[in-house]
């Protein structure tokens, strides 16, 4: 199988999938195909690799390469489970992000339908880009080559109302450069047949090259910037992935590095801007010291209300299904982004002394179905474990139960269809 391999220094995040690289530390990435017994990683690294997962937690070992490719984020399928009983890093923060992902999945893709080394088939590009796996990350990534444009093929025009999400790794040489780089929306559908550049947009820059006094995050419409600058600590995230998050509420648009919102313009979308999304990469350094990797790019639609209506549905419905609740991958660590739908859940329980509910995990297809059912039932009880230690519900007043991927709602023939399947379940008793 083909790799991308780095040379990496280690860190631990409690959130994100770790981050790690080897190989020889003055050169980029390399196919798994010139000589793969050549590239490996001396035996600090290897040990380093082992801190980073021990660090993630849950209950399942990174996916075995000989079985199918991950999924992404929240992936559903799993194998070589360990065994029942182990702890997943729940109820470890109470500081709630006011994101609140999309629950209609619109588009969805963690590129493992593309074959490794090709363009990928769902997205555009002005240059050229390859998918390739990073040894010490699940899953598959989209590798940016430097002065290029990319977006994903959409059907249509974006809602008034939607969050985008992705994954963001940015491998540097150690000297703490980072290259720069733009997202963000677009009026351009098809960045090959219009110039991005003159058209209508909003743009989020990342720019730890000229960062100064660590203001690296830059944003505003077309060119010239608005002129404001963020402080963002970017070099913490050198060689670490970066979870970015989107939110438009029709001309409100807000943007979330790691939960922390970095800007919120009421009044700053246009319905032009809608059209897409974008990814550049700069070329401000030397393309052979970094490199600028997306995945686990997410798409959704989502209400004004959305935050209130899933309550809503198990007080008067009996049930509510939510995709909205996301997982680590192969794992039951609960991201941070998911915290407040938990928190509806938890008022209502707080709020209501008598209600007593199930809460059912599911899983996709990927993996056997043995696995997948193991998983979903231990991440139903790391859901009903985050409750119960954050809002001081009674255990007893909540059941777990996890159906794997025995039921699922649409086919798993595609990443968004996946997305939908994997879903947790709240059923009122």
């Amino acid at each position: 199988m083909n790799k991308i391999l780095f040379a990496v220094p280690i860190f631990l995040f409690y959130q994100l999938q770790a981050a790690a690289q080897i190989i020889d530390p003055k050169k980029k990435a390399k196919q798994a195909t010139e000589n793969r017994a050549n590239n490996r990683v001396d035996q600090g690294i290897d040990k380093g690799l082992d801190k980073i997962e021990e660090g993630i937690g849950g209950l399942f070992k990174k996916k075995n390469k000989k079985k199918k490719n991950g999924s992404d984020e929240e992936k559903g399928g799993v194998s070589n489970a360990k065994s029942a009983g182990g702890t997943g890093a729940v109820g470890q923060s109470k500081a709630f992000s006011d994101f609140m992902p999309g629950s209609g999945v619109i588009f969805a893709d963690n590129f493992e339908q593309d074959a490794l080394m090709d363009f990928p088939a769902k997205w555009n590009s002005t240059g050229s880009g390859r998918v390739v796996e990073l040894d010490g990350l699940p899953g598959r990534w989209l590798e940016m080559a430097h002065n290029t444009y990319v977006n994903p093929v959409l059907d249509k025009t974006l809602p008034e109302n939607c969050t985008i999400e992705f994954d963001l790794f940015l491998n540097t040489e150690g000297d703490q450069r980072t290259p720069m780089i733009f997202f963000g929306l677009t009026a351009v559908r098809d960045i090959v047949r219009e110039d991005i550049y003159y058209k209508e947009k909003f743009y989020t820059k990342i720019d730890g090259y000229n960062a100064v006094n660590n203001k690296a995050v830059e944003y505003g419409i077309n060119f010239p910037p608005l002129g404001n600058k963020n402080d963002f600590p970017l070099t913490k995230y050198s060689n670490r992935v970066l979870r970015v998050s989107m939110a438009v509420n029709k001309t409100r648009m807000r943007v979330y590095l790691d939960q922390t919102k970095i800007v919120d313009l009421p009044r700053i979308v246009t319905p032009k801007m809608r059209n897409n999304i974008y990814f550049q990469n700069g070329e401000l350094v030397p393309a052979s010291q970094v490199g600028m990797y997306i995945g686990n790019i997410r798409i959704a639609s989502g209400d004004v209300d959305a935050r209130s209506l899933l309550v809503k549905q198990l007080m008067e419905e009996g049930k509510a299904v939510t995709n909205d609740i996301l997982f680590d991958v192969n794992s039951d660590v609960i991201r941070s982004s998911s915290f407040n739908t938990l928190k509806q859940i938890g008022d209502a329980l707080v709020a209501n002394p008598s209600l007593k509910i199930k809460i059912i995990g599911h899983t996709d297809s990927d993996g056997n179905n043995a696995d997948n059912l193991t998983l979903s039932q231990h991440r139903a009880a790391a859901v009903k474990m985050y409750l119960t230690e954050n809002f001081a519900v009674a255990g007893s007043r909540i059941q777990t139960d996890g159906k794997g991927e025995n039921n699922p709602v649409t086919g798993n023939n595609t990443p968004e269809g996946k997305a939908k399947n994997r879903r947790v379940e709240f059923v009122k008793l």
